[in-house]
């Protein structure tokens, strides 16, 4: 499924220059704003992207499309800065069978009961488990992603894949429901973080983007501050 990515207009960045800015700029390794969004943004908003109860993995990309909607009159048509975390068990190394890569697995269950002295019995149940399994594996394989097999980016306790497209290139992936971690503009106008295993996503940027963030009824929106405290389990 890596081709995904290709139909939404982006490719795998050839290394991880265009985020090298950011490190440098992050507080401490924890749950806060400052630790996933760099120093110098003059306002942050908390966006809720996933209910408590009950849990659709689908909900973080759907909760995220108003909120590109908003981004989109800030942003233009510059190019749009995607940093995947490596840690997805979605994911398969670069040049791996999708089907046997570590990470994720089909298997087949069958309650069929065969009696022992059923020769012709127990190889055809064989065969068809066999098949079944084989089926199962390939639309697996064929909804996995496989990495670049260029160098990541490097956080501390974090590792990322990046990816450059247009701002709708950020939820090329949402065949699974895992988004980007960090998500950026070339010119880094703004800035929106959705740290691992989060239930709410960072946006940091002007006062005037993010008030409008701040006011848009589909976002379940608040303020924020770099040492607001996320809800991550993790």
């Amino acid at each position: 499924m890596s081709d995904a990515l290709a139909r939404a207009g982006a490719t795998w960045d050839a290394d991880p220059a265009a985020g090298a800015w950011i490190r440098p700029l992050l507080g401490e390794f924890g749950p806060t704003v400052a630790a996933t969004v760099p120093r110098g943004y003059a306002a942050h908003a908390v966006v809720a992207i996933e209910d408590d109860e009950p849990y659709d993995p689908s909900e973080a990309m759907t909760a995220l499309d108003p909120l590109l909607d908003v981004l989109d009159g800030a942003t233009g048509d510059q190019p749009v800065h995607c940093a995947l975390w490596e840690g997805w068990g979605w994911l398969y190394d670069h040049g791996v069978d999708p089907r046997r890569a570590p990470g994720m697995a089909a298997f087949v269950l069958s309650d069929e009961r065969v009696a022992w002295w059923d020769v012709a019995g127990r190889l055809r149940a064989r065969a068809a488990r066999a098949s079944a399994q084989a089926r199962a594996e390939d639309r697996l394989a064929a909804q996995r992603v496989e990495r670049p097999a260029s160098r990541t980016l490097e956080h501390p306790h974090r590792s990322y894949h990046l990816w450059t497209g247009p701002l709708r290139a950020v939820t090329a992936l949402r065949h699974w429901p895992d988004p980007p971690s960090l998500v950026w503009p070339d010119d880094r106008s703004w800035f929106l973080s959705i740290p691992e295993y989060s239930r709410e996503a960072v946006v940091a940027g002007t006062p005037e983007l993010v008030d409008a963030v701040l006011r848009d009824p589909r976002l379940r929106a608040r303020p924020a501050a770099p040492e607001t405290v996320l809800d991550i389990d993790d």
